[in-house]
């Protein structure tokens, strides 16, 4: 039977090539051992096995170490690097560009054009995940918004919230939400090329939900069909009051049902209640906009409801998700005006 030819690799790694030579050095000094018997066994070229037996004679044995991959130099010095990181933190408006937003190809023409740089789109996409960015859909935020406005705002009810909680006061985010028979799209695997569908409803009825989250861990709600109005506020407030002992401090934004007159007239009526109003603008202040945002993509996500029934089904199993997982606590904590209430 003739001989059988072992299998090998056509390529090895350099970690591989470094323990094959490692594995051979015992044998390249065994001068018994001939140099094609060598070769066979350790599938080279005898002309390898000279070229190893003269680098420990030139080196010693650490010559038949791999040496370290240095790979191409980078194209961008590290000054450049860090100037580039600095432009991607600012609007690109700024820098000429007539719209928000950075793209690879707009980030590859600022390289190109600053530092004479051309990358290819791959590469940069790898490059800009090395410098601590990646590929986001941003948030909205009005222009009409005043930036120093909100700051302040921050500083003085941030301290003030603080020191009520200190006082025993129970701090409440108040907000409204939507929900219709519209199916929210969140994203889902399918095949490539092949764009899954999720059934929707191009008419559709919807149910409005009036919310809180409190300091002390609860979710309170009441959902309505229709729009909500000033009555419907000062009854989630008698609600709120019935649930929470205590002074209760609310937290909520400037809409009109807020300030109406019959809301202001509840509030008098009820010292133990005060209400604080958001700067215009600024919903990302109020931590319940984020047990929205929870419940639309990981209750209603892709949910095609056939009914207002159906829906109103659908948001009570939402409901009982937020209160199990104790949400309320986690939204306070994951928003940074919030999160120093609760240390």
């Amino acid at each position: 039977m003739a001989d059988v030819v072992p299998w090998r690799p056509r390529q090895l790694s350099r970690a591989q090539q470094e323990e094959r030579r490692l594995s051979a050095l015992p044998l390249l000094h065994d001068p018994q051992r001939p140099t094609r018997s060598l070769a066979e066994q350790f599938g080279v070229k005898e002309v390898t096995i000279r070229a190893w037996r003269a680098q420990i004679r030139r080196g010693g044995e650490e010559a038949l170490r791999a040496s370290r991959a240095t790979g191409r130099p980078p194209q961008l010095s590290a000054e450049q690097q860090v100037e580039i990181q600095g432009i991607l933190d600012q609007d690109p408006r700024t820098h000429g560009c007539d719209t928000s937003g950075w793209t690879t190809a707009r980030v590859r023409d600022l390289i190109g054009r600053r530092f004479g740089v051309w990358m290819h789109r791959d590469y940069l996409s790898r490059k800009l995940h090395q410098w601590g960015f990646s590929y986001q859909r941003p948030a909205l935020r009005a222009v009409e918004r005043n930036e120093e406005e909100v700051a302040t705002w921050v500083r003085v009810q941030g301290e003030a919230l603080e020191k009520k909680i200190v006082e025993g006061a129970t701090i409440v985010f108040l907000d409204e939400s939507g929900f219709s028979l519209k199916t929210t799209k969140v994203r889902t695997w399918g095949r490539c090329g092949q764009t899954p569908v999720i059934p929707t409803r191009l008419r559709w009825e919807h149910l409005s939900v009036i919310g809180a989250i409190t300091t002390g861990g609860k979710f309170l709600q009441h959902t309505h069909h229709g729009a909500i109005r000033s009555p419907q506020v000062v009854a989630f407030l008698e609600h709120v009051l019935r649930h929470i002992a205590g002074e209760v401090v609310v937290v909520l934004d400037r809409a009109m049902i807020h300030r109406a007159k019959v809301v202001q007239a509840f509030v008098a009526r009820h010292k133990r209640l005060l209400l604080i109003y958001l700067p215009g603008y600024a919903p990302e202040l109020n931590p319940i906009e984020l047990v929205w945002a929870d419940v639309k993509r990981n209750v209603l996500g892709n949910f095609c409801a056939p009914t207002v029934s159906a829906l109103k089904a659908r948001l009570v199993l939402g409901w009982q998700r937020v209160r199990r997982k104790e949400l309320p606590l986690a939204f306070i904590r994951g928003t940074p005006f919030t999160a120093p209430l609760l240390t």
